[in-house]
């Protein structure tokens, strides 16, 4: 019940308050996607049914139909299934995952709303974005996922 609290609220701060420095929305840092990934880390597989949630949330706020359901569903299945191959679990095998879930995100959103919608975006902007997003997931685990493992 407290994820879904979270979550509802990532949701409202994703949508609102992130999308006034970003330009595209869609480049802002994605809380939810970090949030979900997080949860993976620890609960496993039960967590794609939250991206499916999440997703259609965060597509109902933001007016992009299928777009985040899809893409945060494949970013938790593809981080669970990395994770579930690792050995040895500890903070460079989760950076090194979120990163690559949150890179595939971003690269997949921007060519699928490249291919819709005329826009420009700054490479300034998206590299921030990904450098905010990694530096959230770092604090997420050494503050809280450390002790739960």
């Amino acid at each position: 019940m407290r994820f879904l609290g979270l979550l509802v609220l990532l949701v409202f701060l994703q949508t609102s308050f992130l999308q006034v420095f970003f330009s595209p929305g869609f480049i802002a840092p994605d809380l939810i996607l970090i949030a979900l990934l997080s949860r993976a880390y620890v609960k496993g597989r039960e967590t794609v049914l939250w991206a499916i949630f999440g997703g259609t949330v965060l597509d109902i706020m933001t007016d992009t139909l299928g777009l985040n359901v899809a893409l945060e569903t494949l970013a938790v299945y593809l981080f669970v299934l990395m994770n579930e191959k690792v050995f040895f679990r500890t903070w460079l095998t989760y950076l090194t995952g979120m990163a690559v879930c949150l890179v595939l995100k971003k690269v997949l959103s921007l060519g699928v709303m490249g291919v819709k919608f005329s826009f420009s975006f700054s490479l300034a902007s998206l590299v921030t974005a990904l450098l905010v997003e990694v530096l959230i997931s770092a604090v997420i685990y050494f503050t809280y996922l450390k002790r739960m493992e």
